[in-house]
């Protein structure tokens, strides 16, 4: 017999905030079920969506103070709108993404959990949701707080980034990127290399100059230059 959603929904609900409440996590419903951490310099995120017979359980989202009040700046200009977290009094934009849990699909009795899948079939009962829920927690506070330990300090991102360059690999990109889509990486990328006194910082800005001056890109290019105003005020507060 198929499990309902409902009762999906308070497993879920009961399992995480059991574990995540205490250390400091508020529990928001949306479409999914979205857990968020706010201190003064950074807000943590994950979320995790039911579908019919089936789970997705994000990586970790991190957004930081100082790289969201530029891009907070520039967000109404942006042709595609930047995803956030938000509660009823604030919105919270993330900067970086856990992309080693990958975007694919698995299935509960065929392949072991792993970040190898984000998304999970065949979750059709109690015993297969909390088996699924037993190895998701194991990964937020293991391999999970791990990401958000090293990438507390900013200039760890920008070193990431820097290696992305080295193979031509989109800030961005599914799997092995660092910058999350929904802060637009060439924005929150370009703020974090000013942040952190980019030796390369004129580099990178040369070559995204380069790609919003091209016809396909103009509608975000009133938004680049606004960013690039901001940016020419603002001190970097890291020596790398």
């Amino acid at each position: 017999m198929t499990m309902l959603k409902a009762e999906a929904k308070k497993i879920v609900i009961a399992r995480l905030d059991e574990v995540f409440k205490p250390l400091g996590y508020k529990r928001k419903l949306t479409d999914g079920i979205d857990y968020f951490r706010v201190t003064d310099q950074h807000t943590d995120a994950f979320y995790a969506l039911l579908t019919r017979d089936a789970i997705e359980g994000s990586g970790y989202y991190r957004g930081y103070s100082e790289v969201n009040e530029m891009l907070f700046a520039v967000q109404q200009q942006i042709s595609r709108p930047l995803f956030v977290f938000w509660d009823e009094k604030k919105k919270y934009l993330m900067s970086i993404h856990d992309y080693s849990v990958v975007d694919e699909w698995g299935a509960y009795g065929e392949e072991a959990f792993s970040v190898k899948y984000r998304k999970w079939l065949s979750i059709d009962s109690p015993k297969a949701l909390n088996d699924y829920l037993d190895w998701y927690i194991s990964y937020l506070l293991g391999e999970g707080q791990k990401f958000l330990d090293y990438y507390a300090y900013l200039p760890n991102v920008l070193k990431k980034m820097d290696e992305l360059d080295k193979t031509n690999t989109y800030w961005g990109a599914d799997a092995v990127g660092i910058l999350d889509h929904g802060s637009d990486p060439y924005f929150s990328g370009l703020v974090i290399s000013k942040l952190c006194n980019d030796p390369k910082f004129e580099e990178k800005l040369e070559r995204l100059n380069a790609y919003y001056s091209k016809d396909e890109h103009e509608e975000d290019l009133y938004a680049f230059e606004k960013l690039k105003k901001i940016l020419e005020r603002v001190e970097p507060r890291y020596n790398v």
